[in-house]
């Protein structure tokens, strides 16, 4: 079983760190692949780290032997669309499983071919809200992970950043030089 978390990881942060912690301890894939997004087509160029920074940030910030940070979506067409993904990853493991928060998973209709991915993966959602029931309904199967909500975002940390805010604890120790760096 393959356990795909992608995302823009604009920058990664302590959440994404405790949900993959998370994810890794109640499935146990054989592989748990970190994929940063290459070039994702619902975010603005203008407000994202180039994919190589992003990448390195990734790789220091997921270091455990059961994960594996992965650049496949810098050798698939652009814009990074997830189909692509699971489908080349297809030829390796037909038994995917794709995280994805509960905000991503919100508007999970308007993902492209969003239909076909249901069909090839099951889709695990941690939460990211308060509320005892999600505000949308959905006629496919999903699981929903098993964990505290974490209350931090990429956005938050670029917002608190350019604020002149500390993020320290926020972000792990690796990184947070560059990241101020890149975001200030």
């Amino acid at each position: 079983m393959l356990m795909l978390f992608g995302g823009s990881f604009n920058p990664p942060h302590i959440g994404h760190r405790i949900i993959a912690e998370i994810a890794y301890d109640e499935f146990k894939p054989e592989r748990f692949l970190i994929v940063p997004s290459k070039n994702p087509p619902h975010k603005s160029i203008d407000f994202i780290a180039n994919f190589d920074k992003r990448f390195s940030w990734c790789e220091r910030v997921f270091f455990e032997y059961y994960f594996e940070v992965s650049d496949i979506e810098s050798k698939l067409p652009s814009p990074s669309y997830t189909i692509r993904t699971i489908e080349y990853l297809m030829n390796f493991d037909k038994n995917i499983y794709l995280l994805i928060g509960e905000d991503s998973f919100k508007n999970f209709h308007k993902w492209y071919k969003w239909e076909e991915i249901v069909k090839k993966v099951k889709l695990v959602v941690y939460p990211r809200y308060f509320e005892e029931k999600s505000p949308y309904s959905v006629d496919f199967e999903y699981i929903k992970l098993e964990s505290p909500i974490v209350e931090i975002s990429s956005t938050e940390i670029r917002q608190r950043i350019k604020k002149g805010k500390t993020v320290k604890g926020l972000i792990d120790d690796k990184i947070i030089e560059e990241v101020l760096k890149e975001y200030n």
